[in-house]
């Protein structure tokens, strides 16, 4: 079995999907993956220091095992939630204004949504670091494990929040493609 990884039309203009859908695979699952999940969602604000980074991971790893969120999505949210922050903690912002993070579970942890604002009216963009650049690899990172992603305005205009959506292969899986020619590689 391999995982089917949307890229929708959020992902490619770095825009939200309409208020209250996800991904359109996952949100294709239809009415009985929702009304047998349990879901969960919590939000917390963080101030701009590189010390809530790791905070940030706390928290969350707290809340997934208070949730029972299965090992590979506390793994990859971890992840894909520490590269958020950092950007949000980078971003230059009167110095006051905090981080606001809201992380939602479903599925014990087969479907979460991690989401991360910032004061800053800049969008993100994915960069192509070379190999001796020390950092710009975060949204590659968060491209790479997260089903989708994308960036919304926050209500009352002042700066972004930026949301990643994490599947794991409980969910959606299908058959490997066969390949009809012998002769074309992968």
């Amino acid at each position: 079995m391999r995982v089917v990884r949307a890229v929708s039309e959020t992902k490619d203009l770095n825009v939200a999907p309409p208020s209250g859908t996800c991904c359109p695979v996952v949100h294709s699952l239809g009415s009985v993956m929702a009304e047998q999940s349990a879901s969960h969602e919590v939000g917390f604000r963080l101030v701009r220091s590189r010390s809530s980074v790791p905070r940030a991971r706390s928290l969350l790893r707290v809340k997934l095992g208070e949730w029972r969120a299965v090992q590979e999505a506390v793994e990859t949210a971890e992840l894909v939630l520490s590269e958020l922050v950092t950007n949000a903690v980078r971003v230059a912002v009167p110095g006051d204004r905090m981080i606001g993070v809201r992380i939602e579970c479903r599925e014990q942890g087969a479907w979460l949504r991690l989401e991360v604002s910032d004061a800053c009216d800049g969008r993100p963009e994915v960069r192509w670091p070379g190999e001796l650049d020390t950092g710009g690899r975060g949204l590659l990172i968060v491209d790479a494990l997260a089903f989708c992603w994308g960036v919304k305005e926050r209500p009352g205009g002042i700066g972004k929040t930026i949301w990643a959506e994490i599947v794991t292969p409980a969910v959606v899986s299908v058959p490997e493609p066969m390949v009809a020619d012998s002769s074309v590689m992968s």
